[in-house]
């Protein structure tokens, strides 16, 4: 995967160090990504981004969660899954 920011959405970890306020100020336009040694090192994100972030994760471990859990029940109970060719060759209507 490769960064799609940008350049003005990336600062060296040496310029967050120096201008420290400055950045949280940029926040509000999105995140920041820290580079150390010309490498992407840190994102930095508003709080209330990462709490959405954070509750979207939660949500979709949730869903995975959910799936396999349906997944493995329908395993168990040998539930078949036809496609519609099937069903119509099962009901004697091909």
């Amino acid at each position: 995967m490769s960064l799609r920011i940008a350049g003005n959405r990336m600062v060296t970890s040496s310029e967050v160090g120096r201008h420290f306020g400055e950045f949280l100020d940029r926040l509000k336009e999105g995140e920041l990504i820290v580079l150390r040694h010309g490498r992407p090192e840190a994102v930095v994100v508003d709080f209330p981004s990462y709490e959405q972030l954070h509750q979207e994760l939660r949500e979709l471990r949730e869903l995975v969660d959910h799936l396999n859990l349906f997944l493995e029940i329908q395993g168990r109970r040998g539930d078949r899954v036809l496609s519609a060719e099937e069903v119509a060759a099962e009901l004697g209507l091909r």
